[in-house]
C-alpha cells in the first residue's frame, strides 16, 4: 500500500513521522507495523493511536479573532498535535488501570488544568492554583518535547521518570528534581496578532544542565532532561562520551 502525503490525515502524517523516528533507534520497527506510545511505553497498531492536541481545543477560545481566521494559524497549529494510544490500560501485574487509554487520561486528568493556566484563571489571586496544574504543565511539557524532537526524549532516563508522572496526577514522583516542582505564569497575550507567535505555541531552551526550560504559550517551567536531544549519537563508534551515547529506555507497567 502507498502512502500519498498530500492526501493524508494529520494523524496519518503523524502515524508514519513517528514511525521513521522511532526506527532511527530501533531499527526492528520497520519490520511490523506497531509504535511505542510516548506516554505508557507500549507497542500498538496503528488503530490504537488517536490524535491528540496538546494544548485542548477549548483552550483555543480566547485567542484574537484574527488569528483564529489566519489560515497560517489554524487550530491544530495554535495546539499542536501528537499520536497517544487509546488502547485500555492494564497493569502487567493484573488490574485495569483505566479503559480509554492515554489519549483520554489526558483529557480526564490534564487538560482542565492546561486550560485554567491557559486561560490564566488559575493563577489570579482567587484561583484554585495547585500541584495539579504544577503536574499537568509538566506532562503538556514533556509531550510537547516529544512532538519538537522525537522519541529521543522518550528513551532517555528522563523520559521514564515523565511517563512515570504521567500516570501520578496528583502528586510528583519523589525522583522529580524540587526546581521541576515550580511554575512561572503570567495572563493570555490576547492582545498580540503575530502569527509568528501563535504558530510555535512551545518553545525550548537547554541553558541549564539537566533540564529543558519549556515556554507554553503564558507560562513555562523546567522539565528533567538527561542530555540536550539535539546533540547528535555516535552510532558506530565501541567508545564515545556519554553525551553522544543513548541507552533507551523500555520500561512500562502497563500490558
Amino acid at each position: 500500500m502507498t502512502f500519498d502525503l498530500m492526501t493524508a490525515s494529520i494523524r496519518e502524517k503523524l502515524w508514519h513521522k513517528m514511525r521513521q523516528d522511532l526506527a532511527t533507534y530501533i531499527p526492528e520497527i520497520a519490520q511490523n507495523q506497531l509504535l511505542m506510545c510516548c506516554a505508557c511505553g507500549r507497542f500498538l497498531p496503528q488503530e490504537a493511536f488517536d490524535l491528540e492536541h496538546l494544548i485542548p481545543q477549548q483552550a483555543l477560545k480566547r485567542d484574537p479573532d484574527v488569528v483564529r481566521v489566519n489560515p497560517d494559524t489554524p487550530r491544530n497549529v495554535r495546539s499542536g498535535n501528537l499520536l497517544l494510544c487509546k488502547k485500555p490500560l492494564t497493569l502487567k501485574g493484573g488490574g485495569k488501570v483505566y479503559d480509554s487509554g492515554c489519549n483520554s487520561w489526558k483529557g480526564r486528568f490534564y487538560d482542565t488544568q492546561i486550560r485554567e493556566l491557559v486561560f490564566g484563571t488559575a493563577l489570579q489571586p482567587c484561583g484554585s492554583f495547585t500541584d495539579v496544574h504544577i503536574i499537568a504543565a509538566l506532562c503538556l511539557g514533556y509531550l510537547a518535547m516529544v512532538a519538537e524532537f522525537g522519541y529521543i526524549v522518550v528513551l532517555m532516563r528522563s523520559g521514564s521518570l515523565m511517563r512515570e508522572q504521567f500516570f501520578s496526577p496528583r502528586k510528583f514522583h519523589r525522583n522529580l528534581p524540587l526546581r521541576s516542582q515550580i511554575l512561572l505564569g503570567g495572563p493570555l497575550p490576547v492582545s498580540s496578532p503575530e502569527a509568528r507567535m501563535w504558530a510555535k505555541p512551545f518553545s525550548f531552551g537547554f541553558e541549564r544542565p539537566g533540564c529543558c526550560t519549556i515556554g507554553a504559550r503564558n507560562f513555562s517551567l523546567l522539565i528533567p532532561v538527561t542530555r540536550d536531544p539535539r546533540e547528535p549519537l555516535a552510532r558506530h563508534l565501541p567508545f564515545v562520551p556519554s553525551k553522544y551515547k543513548l541507552r533507551p529506555d523500555f520500561k512500562t507497567f502497563f500490558k
